[in-house]
């Protein structure tokens, strides 16, 4: 038998080249899936025992600061205005907002679309979330695996899926997709200069994946996750002590501004019952 020619070896090597290139992207999707699903459920475990405290200061936050801009009114008025005039000033003020805010997006889009881009409003992202889920849905449905491993990465993945919509979340959505998308490969080119070509494209895929994995492994959550339960249990206990004293500030931060609000309707007059805070 006569010995195989350089080019013909050189395009074996280069097949099986892309073969173990393909491969490894393929292992370090399975990890950056498993990392971020890792990450997902802790992040819902802290939202379990911390979430409602976070969900008050929030509130009494926002509270306040009406308060406070209400108290800023009164200071600059000669007489006192009720509750319900104020709510009204407050009403017809966040309606100039949003009025003059939809004017300046409509001049915005009208000078993009003369530029020939696009900007996506709300109806375009409800319609850009929709796509991008029944695309990415339709590459890595649960039901197309080939064997258990791989139905538990498109498990995963899907969960990574659903949460992003109902968040909303439409560059997540497009992250995993060009994270799992496929190119039409079609049938395995023979031309030597097209394998080199895919294993370029394999390396320059590995390389991004590799990169976000790394990322999402340094983010605060990442390094959380990897000092353990005993680190985590630790990291939630002293996050509600946090935010048990940013609560009692806050609280105190309204009772404050209240007791203001009562002090300047008395100077201009209003008895103290009638404030109707």
């Amino acid at each position: 038998m006569l010995p195989a020619r350089l080019d013909e070896l050189e395009r074996v090597n280069l097949e099986l080249e892309v073969l173990r290139r393909t491969r490894a992207v393929e292992q370090l999707r399975g990890l950056l899936t498993e990392e971020e699903s890792a990450q997902e459920e802790l992040r819902r475990r802290v939202e379990q025992q911390i979430g409602r405290l976070r969900a008050e200061i929030e509130r009494l936050k926002s509270e306040a600061e009406r308060l406070e801009s209400r108290l800023q009114r009164l200071s600059f008025a000669r007489q006192s205005l009720s509750d319900e005039e104020l709510d009204r000033e407050e009403e017809s003020s966040r309606a100039e907002e949003a009025a003059w805010w939809a004017e300046w997006r409509h001049r915005r889009a009208e000078r993009t679309s003369v530029q020939g881009e696009f900007v996506f409003d709300n109806h375009h992202d409800d319609i850009a979330l929709r796509q991008l889920y029944r695309a990415l849905a339709r590459l890595v449905h649960p039901d197309l695996a080939q064997d258990a491993a791989d139905r538990s990465r498109r498990e995963a993945v899907m969960r990574l899926a659903n949460a992003a919509r109902d968040a909303v979340d439409v560059d997540q959505l497009r992250r995993l997709l060009a994270i799992w998308a496929r190119p039409e490969e079609g049938e395995r080119p023979r031309d030597v200069d097209a394998l080199r070509a895919r294993v370029a494209q394999r390396q320059v895929e590995h390389g991004e994946i590799r990169r976000q994995l790394n990322q999402l492994r340094r983010s605060p959550l990442g390094r959380l996750l990897r000092q353990g339960d005993i680190e985590i249990r630790r990291y939630i206990r002293s996050e509600e002590v946090r935010l048990s004293r940013e609560l009692a500030l806050q609280r105190l931060r309204r009772r404050r501004v209240l007791r203001q609000l009562d002090d300047r309707r008395k100077d201009l007059g209003v008895p103290a019952g009638e404030t109707g805070e």
